[in-house]
C-alpha cells in the first residue's frame, strides 16, 4: 500500500528518518508554502494533489500534519488514516491553547523572540538529547518566521474536519507536553511518549504504525 507521510508544523522528511515502515510504498509529502491566512483545508487541497487517490492508500500525519491529514481524508478517499501526536477536534486542545483562538498570537513572532524561546520549545516538544537537538533546531530554521507565523494561526483556530474521518487511528504520547494526553480521546498511548516521539520513540512508534496498516 502506498503510505505518504506528512511531516508537522515547519518540519520536512527528516522527522520520520528513523521509523521503519517495511512493506509498503513510502511517499514524503513537503509543504507548499502557505499564503498568508490560508486555512489547513486549503493546504490540504494543496497536498492532496500530490497523492494518487486510484491506488490503496494511508495518510499519515504528525503534529499539524495530522489535522492536514484528516481534511486531505475527504479529498483523496485514504483507506487508514494515522495522526500522530496530533489533535482531532478543538476539543482535544488544552484551555491555554483554545484561549488564544481568534486572538491572533502568532503576530508577537519574531526571529529574536523565536531565538530566546528556543529552550522552552525543546522542553515542550522533549527534545533533550544533542542528536535531537541538533535536528530540531535545523528543522525549525526550515521556515521563514512569516511561514512559521501562517502555519501557527492556522492550526489554533482550526475546527476539525468538516466531516468524520472513517478508518481514523491516533497514537500519541503520555508525556506530551505540547498537546497533552488529558484532553485526547480513543487514542493509542505511547509510554514516555512526547510530542518529539517519531523520533526519539521512533522504534516504538514504527511497530504501532505497522500493525495499524496491516491489520
Amino acid at each position: 500500500m502506498d503510505v505518504y507521510l506528512i511531516p508537522g508544523l515547519g518540519a520536512d522528511k527528516r522527522l520520520f528518518g528513523k521509523l521503519k515502515v517495511e512493506g509498503h510504498t513510502i511517499h514524503y509529502l513537503e509543504w507548499p508554502k502557505m499564503e498568508p491566512g490560508s486555512t489547513l483545508a486549503d493546504h490540504a487541497q494543496r497536498l492532496a494533489a500530490q497523492v494518487d487517490g486510484s491506488r490503496p492508500h494511508a495518510l499519515v500525519g504528525v503534529s499539524m500534519g495530522g489535522m492536514v491529514a484528516q481534511e486531505m481524508a475527504a479529498l483523496t478517499k485514504p483507506e487508514k488514516v494515522v495522526i500522530i501526536s496530533s489533535w482531532k477536534n478543538p476539543e482535544e486542545m488544552p484551555m491555554t491553547i483554545r484561549v488564544l483562538r481568534g486572538t491572533h498570537p502568532e503576530r508577537i513572532l519574531t526571529k529574536t523572540i523565536l531565538q530566546q524561546t528556543l529552550p522552552l520549545a525543546r522542553w515542550q516538544m522533549g527534545v533533550e538529547s544533542p542528536e535531537d537537538k541538533a535536528l530540531f533546531d535545523e528543522l525549525l530554521a526550515l521556515h521563514t518566521v512569516e511561514d512559521l507565523k501562517t502555519q501557527i494561526n492556522a492550526c489554533v483556530n482550526w475546527e476539525g474536519p468538516a466531516e468524520p474521518v472513517k478508518n481514523l487511528f491516533h497514537l500519541h504520547g503520555d508525556k506530551d507536553r505540547l498537546m497533552p494526553i488529558e484532553k485526547i480521546k480513543g487514542a493509542r498511548t505511547i509510554d514516555g511518549g512526547t510530542h518529539f516521539m517519531v523520533v526519539t520513540k521512533a522504534a516504538e512508534v514504527g511497530e504501532q504504525l505497522r500493525a495499524i496498516l496491516e491489520g
